[in-house]
């Protein structure tokens, strides 16, 4: 008679010391089957968050990485290539990342531009046909201004420009009907207090967490990608147009102030309510003031030269957008830009982009800024170069409720540090350290004693596609979620480092979701001081780590290295190499752990499940660990193991096995 292969796990389980040798068989199979737990029955239940008021608006990719965890390392590493093939072009960046949203909303650029070309060929002069539009679209009635005649402005830049001018138009158009439903009460000011700094202070002002459903996101991706297609055709003009005349001209328009500037001189700019900038060549400096409020669109293309931006109040710098669009586009250079917070690709009901495609640039900021997005998209491109983000909270990769935050590094050894210096947002978990959510994170608003209003999250990724990096961060970050956000961080080849202290590494919590892969052969180390981390999750989360290859260190304090809690879902993976593995807490909370925090309610009869698999190499285990070793298998030890009980099931392997899912599209 033959036996079902589960059978016959089952029973070499009931018969084998608690570490055996593994057999030859595919091990996460194997593992599951040493859990004492189907595939089917991995994912979290999290059905309860159903009655959230937000609950309709969870982004698909959330709902499949809580529902598929271990289709989660496959789609997460499909989507870093899809990014990776789109760099070329921050317009297919928008859309993809829009597509991450679950939006379809792009005829494509060229029929975009297209459009615009016939709306300004053969009607006379296009700058002026282009403002007549722009102020018809924007605002319903003309305004007359004195332009710059053909010998000052010449085509067929002054063409080019024209175009520009129209999309701004076709944007604000767009922009007033994907925002109609939002009240005039709620201010930009406004918005930034509350989403910012969380601060209510009248009961009678419309509260941001109530509109979130009310933005046609829709609409307000076409707004933005009209201005994408726009300026990236601009940049491609003046990239590769064989001279330009040189041109100065400034003018103010109800929509902010335009000024071109292609003289190739140092400039000092001091802006205020701008609406378009372009300059060619010089290393220049730009002071971004505070705007009133019409200024809801702004697009800034330094063509050349190393430059200098510093926004010193929030929401100033052309990248920050609020209740709209805003575009900083830096070609090449080595550049800094210093802000304080909503700066570097900062959007709050909006979108935002950030490009800088080569040199060595520094990014300094305190909090929500190098992508950060609150009810839109944010995007942050950099290029080639060694590049250094520094920040302390809500920034680099970080999306809030119904926000898309994307950072993209394509080359170049970079270092990405959210720092305590200063403390600004103390965690609850360690009161010295800032509450990171970057590097890779995503979250929701979770209803505390004062208030009652919950939401679901966002989802902030960060991809880094080369070179030897170096992260660190505090709480919450490198691939973190929280309250139904997804945190996502792809790291490719390289030496890396990566540093944090609680929740980071590919950890969530509360019913969130955090991601963290890195391919290629790299020798990395990982160091978790704190708890739950590289690969950990707590309360109907999913925690995912892998390393596909490598010589690599791991430090752990407490509950990690595949440990779920509380009815949660973690999984360990590193594909190969000989590694170091340390751990601080005693018991070992690690190596395949599934722990319950208290007994004698529902959560004692829901999955909990915690996986770890090293898969090749000679490896060192902290002795203080009895489980786990090299070439063999585990089972977590059970409180109640006569129950057989769905939340306790924890296991690991060590053995010589290729890793159990694809990192990269299978038919590549």
């Amino acid at each position: 008679m033959k036996i079902p292969s589960m059978l016959l796990i089952a029973a070499f389980r009931l018969s084998m010391p608690a570490c055996a040798q593994v057999p030859d068989a595919p091990p996460l199979p194997f593992l599951l089957g040493s859990a004492g737990v189907a595939p089917v029955n991995v994912a979290p239940r999290f059905g309860h968050l159903d009655f959230t008021s937000t609950r309709g608006v969870r982004f698909p990719l959330f709902n499949e990485v809580m529902t598929q965890p271990l289709r989660a390392p496959y789609r997460v590493g499909l989507l870093a290539q899809h990014y990776r093939d789109a760099s070329d072009s921050p317009f297919d960046m928008l859309e993809l990342t829009g597509a991450v949203a679950g939006l379809s909303a792009s005829p494509g650029k060229h029929a975009l531009n297209e459009e615009r070309e016939r709306l300004l060929k053969g009607k006379g002069d296009p700058l002026a046909q282009s403002l007549a539009w722009m102020s018809h679209e924007a605002h319903g009635s003309p305004w007359s201004s004195r332009l710059p005649d053909s010998s000052a402005l010449a085509n067929p830049l002054r063409f080019e420009v024209a175009m520009m001018l129209t999309a701004l138009g076709r944007a604000e158009q767009l922009r007033q009907r994907a925002l109609a439903q939002i009240p005039p009460e709620l201010t930009p000011e406004r918005l930034r207090r509350q989403a910012l700094d969380g601060e209510f202070l009248d009961p009678k002002e419309p509260d941001y967490r109530n509109l979130l459903q009310k933005i046609d996101q829709e609409t307000l991706l076409m707004g933005m990608l009209q201005l994408v297609a726009a300026t990236e055709r601009l940049k491609a003009y003046l990239a590769t147009s064989a001279q330009l005349p040189a041109v100065s001209w400034e003018m103010d328009t109800p929509m902010g102030r335009i000024s071109i500037d292609t003289t190739g001189r140092d400039n000092v700019y001091r802006l205020k309510n701008s609406l378009l900038i372009i300059d060619v060549g010089g290393n220049d400096t730009y002071e971004f003031l505070p705007s009133e409020d019409r200024r809801r669109i702004s697009v800034l293309l330094d063509h050349q030269g190393n430059d200098h931006y510093v926004a010193s109040t929030p929401g100033t710098d052309p990248s920050a957008a609020t209740l709209g669009y805003g575009i900083l586009w830096d070609t090449e250079g080595d550049d800094r830009y210093q802000g304080t917070q909503h700066a570097q690709a900062s959007a709050l009901f909006g979108a935002a982009m950030l490009i800088d495609e080569r040199g060595t640039n520094s990014f300094n900021a305190i909090s929500h800024a190098q992508a950060q997005a609150v009810a839109g998209m944010a995007i942050l491109l950099g290029g080639t170069g060694n590049d250094s983000y520094v920040a302390q909270t809500h920034a680099q990769a970080s999306a809030g409720p119904q926000g898309v935050a994307m950072l993209l590094e394509t080359a170049g050894n970079d270092s990405y540090l959210l720092g305590n210096t200063p403390l600004v947002r103390p965690s609850p978990q360690s009161p010295s350290r800032n509450t990171s959510m970057g590097q890779g994170a995503g979250r929701g608003i979770r209803a505390n004693a004062m208030d009652g209003i919950s939401t679901t999250g966002g989802i902030g990724i960060l991809i880094d596609m080369a070179g030897t990096d170096q992260y660190v961060a505090q709480v919450f970050a490198q691939g973190a979620g929280y309250q139904m956000g997804l945190g996502i961080l792809v790291d490719d080849d390289g030496d890396d480092q990566f540093d944090a202290a609680w929740y980071g590494m590919g950890a969530a919590a509360h019913a969130g979701a955090g991601i963290l892969l890195k391919r290629g052969n790299g020798n990395n180390r990982y160091r978790a001081s704190h708890a739950t981390s590289i690969g950990a999750a707590h309360d109907f989360s999913v925690g995912i780590f892998v390393d596909e290859a490598g010589n690599d260190s791991y430090e752990l304090g407490d509950l990690g290295l595949g440990a779920a809690h509380d009815n949660s879902f973690s999984l360990f993976v590193d594909g190969g190499g000989n590694d170091a593995y340390r751990v601080e807490s005693q018991p070992c909370r690690a190596f395949g752990a599934a722990h319950i925090t208290a007994w004698g309610g529902l959560r004692e009869d829901l999955s909990n499940v915690g996986l770890f698999l090293d898969l090749g190499g000679t490896d060192t285990y902290p002795a203080r660990c009895s489980l786990p070793r090299n070439n063999a298998d585990w089972s977590y030890p059970r409180k109640w193991p006569k129950l057989q009980l769905p939340s306790e099931s924890g296991a690991g392997v060590d053995g010589e096995f290729p890793l159990p899912f694809a990192l990269r599209a299978r038919t590549h």
